[in-house]
């Protein structure tokens, strides 16, 4: 029996979604549909075999290595409250301007995505944290919203980002200049960020207030607290430069820098570790299941020659590469509506890989920009999953006051985003130093 790949691909792709939509995990959703579809078309054999042994190949890459460390060690740092550090210290400096509460949270948001690497996470500690204290000088919910869900999405840009590994091991492409691309993308955005917050009171000035000004004394004193953490995201980024260890020994570094300073606090206990590794095996699990969903259906992708009829169909419209740029920004752009990050990316790396591969679009610079697509879609409406997460902790805001709090974020990532197409070299001249 043949079958037409456009169709079949699509089917499968249109089958995944609605199982999706009905509350199915992403991992087992992929799995199901990879499994069935896979066996309809070569037999129901070839489909137990790679269903025996797809899992293994896919988690015992040593690329998700580095995974379960870097998640630890946004873990302990979260179950520390080193957030409320990051915080204060970014208040210090800036919390006394107008708008500058936000500005504050900001710039917490993007300290903690040094250690964190989620931007769930990243949201819902902010947002529990910045939340009241925002709320307590006369902040409105639309920009108390805005800028912690568009703070958290700094979360999965700035090293070490959970998604920037995902897509290291879906290309094969190396983490560590995955990482130190994104690391002038991620300034970047905290920059226009907080000018995106001063444009919105300039033109809406009374949705924003200032805290008190801190004592020269006092903000030593929060800045002397936050030093280490940015002394071992200086040790893990030197450190991965210079070759002194690899991404997966960078990930162990952190996780033990991270246990020392917690023990100096005078913070560490056996409940805090037992939590933190409890949270990491949950996450870490999840993470794995859609990690074998992708790599099954990724069979069922691969046999119906989809990704090749889908680079034919690109080389028969005779689009440049900058065309091909926007053709993919406009389908994530739609699927971030209605999609999380993490399975927009597992299900349309195949697909646009071997595309942007075969127009010469340098894999490095192609992942940074896919990332901060992927960012639109977590604070995108309807179903931006940090919009949710913010909905949750402010229960009494209405829906509606979220997303117009996102706009102005939205837009200065537009912005961004233009600049990374304009100027590809805000993400691979880092990388070019380690490798010239």
């Amino acid at each position: 029996m043949s079958f037409d790949p456009i169709v079949s691909g699509s089917l499968s792709f249109l089958v995944v979604l609605i199982l999706m939509a009905l509350n199915v995990p992403i991992g087992i959703s992929m799995l199901v549909v990879g499994f069935t579809g896979f066996a309809l078309i070569t037999g129901f054999e070839q489909a137990l075999f790679v269903l025996g042994t797809a899992p293994f190949e896919a988690v015992s890459k040593y690329t998700l290595s580095v995974l379960p460390l870097f998640v630890l060690m946004g873990n302990l740092a979260n179950r520390a409250n080193l957030s409320r550090n990051l915080y204060d210290a970014a208040y210090a400096v800036v919390g006394h301007y107008k708008g500058g509460l936000a500005m504050s949270t900001v710039g917490a948001c993007a300290g903690f995505g040094m250690i964190c690497g989620s931007s769930i996470a990243t949201a819902a500690t902010m947002s529990q944290m910045a939340g009241p204290e925002m709320k307590r000088h006369g902040y409105s919910d639309a920009l108390i919203s805005g800028s912690v869900a568009s703070g958290g999405t700094l979360g999965i840009i700035i090293p070490p980002s959970v998604i920037l590994i995902i897509y290291a091991y879906l290309t094969e492409q190396s983490i560590q200049q995955l990482f130190f691309a994104a690391l002038i993308p991620g300034l970047i955005a905290v920059v226009l960020y907080m000018i995106a917050i001063r444009v919105y009171l300039v033109i809406y000035p009374d949705q924003g207030g200032h805290g008190e000004k801190m004592t020269a004394r006092d903000r030593i004193s929060a800045l002397t607290k936050v030093f280490p953490i940015f002394l071992i995201f200086a040790i893990i980024m030197g450190g991965l430069y210079l070759g002194f260890f690899t991404a997966t020994e960078s990930a162990a570094v952190g996780v033990i820098l991270v246990i020392v300073f917690i023990f100096f606090r005078g913070e560490l206990t056996i409940e805090l570790l037992r939590n933190s590794i409890w949270d990491t095996v949950k996450t870490v699990g999840a993470l794995y299941l859609i990690v074998i969903g992708a790599s099954v259906f990724n069979f069922l992708i691969t046999v119906t020659q989809l990704p090749f009829t889908v680079v034919d169909f690109i080389n028969d419209l005779q689009l440049t590469p900058l065309g091909i740029i926007l053709v993919i920004c406009a389908i994530y752009l739609v699927l971030g509506t209605v999609m999380d990050s993490l399975a927009m990316l597992f299900l349309t790396i195949p697909v646009f890989y071997p595309v942007i591969a075969d127009a010469g679009i340098d894999p490095v610079w192609f992942g940074i920009f896919a990332v901060i697509v992927v960012e639109f879609g977590l604070i995108s409406p309807p179903v931006g999953m940090n919009l949710f997460v913010i909905k949750g902790v402010m229960n009494k805001t209405p829906l509606q006051t979220i997303w117009f709090g996102t706009l102005p974020f939205l837009i200065t990532d537009v912005i961004r985003l233009a600049l990374l197409i304009a100027f590809p070299a805000l993400c691979l001249y880092l990388p070019s130093l380690m490798y010239p």
